[in-house]
């Protein structure tokens, strides 16, 4: 029996909300596990590459921050990929974490000589351009970061044109 909530099952319809969770170690080696489970329910609702790439790309950026500049927290990161007809929302928890707020993150200066920029926050600032939506929620230790892109459809460009100036990457 098909079960329209669950993606990869025959018969998702494009309508179905379809929302799936898991949570990783805090470390880099789980990257390609990260990858594992984001690529099927992609696949399955049909998501295009230029969207796929986008996602792949904010959630690898937002899950190596938190190991990266939290390798001592506890807990394990928790990736939540929930898909709507023509948009998908990804949660990105860490239940024992330092505050920083990635939306509060200066933009980088893309025009100005290397020597001249200070180092980091170049993925944060190509982030902001993958995604529709990008919201940080801090209590208690937890740092839940979520995003929001529209699925535009597979020839779709990464960055609109007379948006931020930069090339598309595809």
């Amino acid at each position: 029996m098909k079960d329209p909530a669950v993606p990869g099952s025959p018969g998702l319809d494009m309508q179905t909300t379809a929302c799936e969770r898991r949570e990783f170690a805090r470390s880099m080696d789980c990257l390609e596990a990260v990858f594992a489970f984001v690529r099927p329910i992609l696949d399955a609702r049909g998501v295009g590459a230029a969207d796929a790439y986008a996602v792949k790309m904010t959630i690898e950026e937002l899950f190596t921050n938190m190991v990266k500049y939290n390798a001592s927290g506890s807990g394990h990161i928790g990736i939540e990929i929930e898909c709507h007809v023509d948009s998908l929302v990804c949660r990105l928890t860490d239940p024992d974490s330092g505050y920083f707020d990635p939306t509060r993150a200066p933009d980088v200066d893309i025009h100005q000589p290397v020597e001249q920029r200070r180092p980091g926050g170049l993925g944060i600032h190509l982030i902001r351009r993958l995604v529709d939506t990008l919201d940080y929620d801090y209590a208690e230790r937890r740092s839940r970061i979520t995003f929001r892109r529209t699925l535009t459809g597979a020839d779709a460009p990464l960055f609109p044109a007379g948006g931020s100036g930069e090339p598309g990457l595809i």
